[in-house]
């Protein structure tokens, strides 16, 4: 069926353009994945253990993590899932033995559990009684 006066060229061009652009644009709208805006983020899960929990990484990306403390010196390689998430357990290390904790993507992107997480959430040891002299 055409559009317009008969033999008009000029609007079944402009009809197929307007139609060519919806598609191109539904297309690339379908090809952004869900996490495209989001910057990642990195926290400790409820459990004794450390587990570490990533949000907002490319999917499928590698993440590098790093677990540094007193004592402790950890690095990991892992891929994202599908939404650009993961979980990985420490079962080894209390959440609280950490005192630096970084997940970065091989594109430079990364993010870090803050340092108020743990002054929150791990509280400093008991002080020593009086007249008992420090190791």
């Amino acid at each position: 069926m055409r559009v317009g006066p008969p033999g008009s060229v000029i609007l079944e061009g402009v009809r197929t353009l307007v139609l060519t652009t919806f598609a191109v644009a539904v297309a690339a709208a379908a090809a952004v994945p869900a996490t495209a805006g989001t910057s990642p983020a990195l926290r400790i899960g409820t459990t004794t253990s450390l587990t570490l929990i990533g949000t907002g990484f490319k999917p499928k990306a590698l993440v590098t993590l790093r677990v540094v403390g007193p004592e402790i010196a950890r690095r990991v390689t892992l891929r994202t899932g599908l939404k650009g998430g993961f979980t990985y357990r420490f079962p080894t290390l209390e959440r609280c033995s950490p005192n630096l904790v970084l997940a970065q993507a091989g594109n430079g992107v990364g993010a870090r559990v803050p340092l108020s997480w743990f002054v929150r959430e791990c509280p400093p040891p008991p002080p020593l009684q009086p007249g008992i002299a420090g190791a």
